[in-house]
């Protein structure tokens, strides 16, 4: 009976943000792929049914996670800019964008493939996007140039996030090292000094 008497008290206290949330856990458990109405709804301890009352469908809670994922980096990324400018800040920037990538691999992974609702997801992005141009801007880069530059940069910097995360470059090899070759070669494109973010 007390298995009974729980369940409705579940229905009753679930809200989306409490879908979404289970959704991102089982991102980043089990990755991208595992995402299903029934694996949610088992994680949420509820019939599959129950989920329709607060998402659309799959496609509403992959937008949704990827979503979460974006404003969590836009976030930290905004964050990090804070009182900070300069080369000094850009390297900040980088490094913290390595490092939620490192910590939520396959979060990350689902952040950056194809958006299931771009619109809803390049919103989410304008704090992760002001903080790098903004900080592009503060290192000499001319504002209309800054979109571009800002494209480049991630581009690389995801390149390697990828790799790195998903066990591609194994542990032979100094990660660290080729961490430090591939920001070079950022700040380089760029038009900027690396040995000044040491």
């Amino acid at each position: 009976m007390a298995g009974d008497n729980s369940r409705p008290v579940k229905r009753r206290t679930l809200t989306r943000d409490k879908v979404v949330s289970a959704a991102v856990g089982i991102v980043d458990e089990l990755g991208w792929d595992r995402l299903t109405m029934s694996t949610l709804s088992s994680r949420l301890g509820i019939v599959t049914a129950s989920l329709y009352n607060h998402v659309r469908n799959l496609d509403d809670v992959r937008a949704a996670v990827q979503i979460r994922a974006m404003s969590d980096l836009g976030s930290r990324l905004r964050e990090v800019a804070m009182g900070r400018s300069g080369v000094d800040g850009l390297r900040a920037l980088i490094d913290a964008h390595h490092a939620w990538a490192i910590e939520h691999p396959r979060r990350y992974g689902a952040l950056t493939t194809a958006p299931v609702d771009r619109d809803g997801l390049l919103a989410a992005a304008l704090d992760a996007n002001v903080a790098l141009r903004t900080m592009l801007a503060s290192c000499g880069v001319p504002e209309e140039q800054t979109l571009e530059a800002a494209i480049g940069m991630f581009a690389a910097l995801h390149g390697f996030a990828v790799l790195a995360g998903n066990g591609f470059l194994g542990d032979e090899l100094d990660l660290d090292h080729i961490y430090e070759t591939v920001v070079r070669g950022v700040l380089a494109g760029v038009a900027l000094d690396p040995s000044k973010t040491r």
